[in-house]
């Protein structure tokens, strides 16, 4: 098998299939596999009608991860089958093990099937994703979301009369670029202070992304206060009734400033679609408790699954 770097020209290839049997992950997008080269260093190819990611960041001296394989032969036991031990012979002639990240609960329960005695399964807690039914997210119904409601109105009554929330267009990309940058040198000096791990990879993505947004099909707003950036977030279509939220950033100096950046992408950029995936935490305590205050619907599951 001869795996490819990912490049621009990729798009249309690569989002033919994931866009169709991607299960609406949000590891199973173009953007994702082209804006984080740097963590995940995923390269494909396509063999009689599957697409094979091969994730060389997660690989080592001991295996080989894998996405799981997607096309219509992987929607049937056999050709699934077929598909995981052409990986599983790839991995071999490398003196190594074959690990699949990121399944879905369906996916890992179907590969563990197939190979009865041959692989392990771990759930993936960092991994879980957060998914919202539309009017849930944009309007904040219910209940359950009285105090993010509250969060809104709070934003709004300070902040409102000198706030334009509008489309990001090609004339703002060089006033995100420098928030991207401010609010990144930010966030270093919170990890530092706290003695948290800095990772780049994301700040990269991000950069990379701004220089390739619009040719991306990618959609979101941007957020000024008194004619100044103070916040940005965008996102893309993964399948026909899923909106992934790739990024939201905020000045951390603007109390609740991520209230009207949830709500506003989703209503302005995401009308159309059932289903808004808001992605992973990353392991992240603060990001999974303010994931999980906005209540998704559904959290899904995913899975590793390592040859024993």
């Amino acid at each position: 098998m001869q795996f490819n770097r990912v490049t621009l020209a990729d798009r249309s290839l690569i989002d033919s299939y994931m866009m169709r049997f991607g299960e609406g992950s949000c590891q199973h997008s173009f953007i994702a596999m082209f804006g984080m080269q740097g963590k995940y260093g995923d390269m494909f190819c396509t063999e009689d009608g599957v697409l094979f990611v091969y994730r060389r960041g997660l690989s080592d001296s001991d295996k080989e991860a894998f996405l799981i394989p997607m096309g219509e032969p992987c929607e049937n036991d056999e050709g699934l089958k077929g598909a995981v031990y052409k990986l599983l012979e790839y991995s071999h002639s490398r003196g190594r093990k074959a690990e699949f990240n990121t399944l879905t609960e369906h996916a890992a329960q179907m590969v563990m099937g197939l190979f009865p005695g041959l692989f392990g399964s771990e759930e993936a807690r960092d991994s879980f994703e957060y998914i919202h039914e539309f009017d849930s997210l944009a309007f904040l119904k219910g209940s359950k979301l009285a105090r993010r409601r509250q969060d809104l109105n709070s934003f709004n009554r300070i902040f409102g009369d000198r706030t334009e929330i509008k489309i990001i267009e090609e004339s703002d990309m060089e006033d995100l670029r420098c928030f991207q940058t401010y609010w990144n040198d930010d966030f270093r000096e919170f990890c530092k202070a706290r003695g948290k791990k800095i990772i780049d990879h994301e700040n990269n993505g991000i950069m990379k992304t701004f220089d390739h947004f619009f040719e991306f099909g990618l959609s979101g707003i941007v957020l000024r206060v008194e004619g100044v950036v103070r916040g940005y977030a965008y996102g893309t279509v993964i399948s026909d009734d899923v909106y992934d939220v790739l990024v939201e950033k905020g000045d951390r100096g603007i109390k609740d400033i991520y209230r009207p950046l949830n709500t506003e992408l989703v209503r302005m950029c995401a009308v159309g679609h059932r289903y808004i995936n808001r992605e992973e935490d990353c392991g992240d305590q603060g990001m999974r408790a303010s994931k999980l205050s906005l209540m998704p619907e559904i959290l899904l599951k995913k899975y590793v699954v390592r040859e024993g």
